[in-house]
């Protein structure tokens, strides 16, 4: 018996339909429990499915939502997918039922398997099994990228995706983006992925930049064009448009370079 069911934080109810899914909080608990009390209270005239999928959907709530901590998910959305045996104990429990995880496997987004059992009725036991697809907002690319490229707001977008299938790392927001630079071409609608952004560009080529040069206790100032983009600490050519002799300078923050008389 293959059972989809979906969950909203706010406030526990089971949602009728797979495409909508439960939002973890960002309060997530402490530990996970192998044992889960679930009140048969108001089940008297339901059935056994019933309890037995309240059971797994609020043992299943709490694997997702400590995970969701551990990794630092964001506004996630979870679907659930149950498996039930064909043939079903035919009496309600009367007491909270036990819920023992019994999969190896320490991903909660591997299927997980769990024994189920009524403690006050000797046989009532069932093993059944529950698949979390936890999809989160991603970063990715509106328009092709050039290598060096600043990233801006509109250059970006977000993007929900099944987080199983998101191996190389990824951004939640379009903000954690903004400013940052691509290490080489970025296409349009790929992932951005840390190891496709490079540090904030303090400095642009072809920009105006401040050096700003010391040397024997002797302070100057003078007006650059930067020949390329530099990041913060990074050592770029700068042509000081006086002079129109090329040196290094090292960016030290937005627009101004440091550099040593020559």
């Amino acid at each position: 018996m293959n059972n989809s069911k979906s969950f909203d934080s706010h406030n526990g109810a089971l949602l009728p339909h797979l495409r909508r899914a439960w939002r973890p909080c960002g309060k997530a608990l402490s530990a996970v429990f192998l044992l889960l009390g679930v009140s048969a209270s108001g089940l008297a005239a339901g059935t056994t499915q019933q309890q037995i999928e309240q059971a797994l959907e609020q043992q299943m709530q709490q694997l997702m939502a400590h995970m969701a901590k551990q990794r630092g998910w964001q506004n996630s959305q979870v679907q659930l997918q149950h498996e039930l045996p064909g043939v079903l104990p035919a009496q309600v429990c009367a007491q909270p039922l036990l819920v023992k995880r019994t999969g190896d496997d320490p991903s909660p987004l591997a299927r997980q398997r769990f024994v189920l059992s009524c403690a006050d009725a000797p046989g009532w036991k069932v093993n059944v099994s529950s698949q979390a697809t936890v999809f989160v907002p991603v970063v990715f690319s509106r328009v092709v990228l050039e290598r060096g490229q600043s990233i801006t707001a509109g250059d970006a977008q977000v993007q929900a995706v099944n987080i199983a299938k998101v191996s190389r790392g990824y951004f939640n927001g379009v903000e954690q983006v903004v400013g940052l630079s691509a290490k080489r071409r970025v296409r349009e609608g790929q992932l951005l992925s840390p190891a496709l952004l490079t540090g904030r560009v303090l400095v642009k080529r072809g920009q105006q930049v401040v050096i700003q040069a010391s040397q024997d206790g002797i302070q100057a100032k003078a007006v650059g064009e930067a020949l390329g983009n530099g990041q913060l600490g990074e050592v770029i050519r700068v042509r000081n448009l006086s002079s129109e002799k090329v040196i290094e300078g090292k960016v030290i923050e937005a627009g101004v370079v440091s550099s040593t008389f020559r």
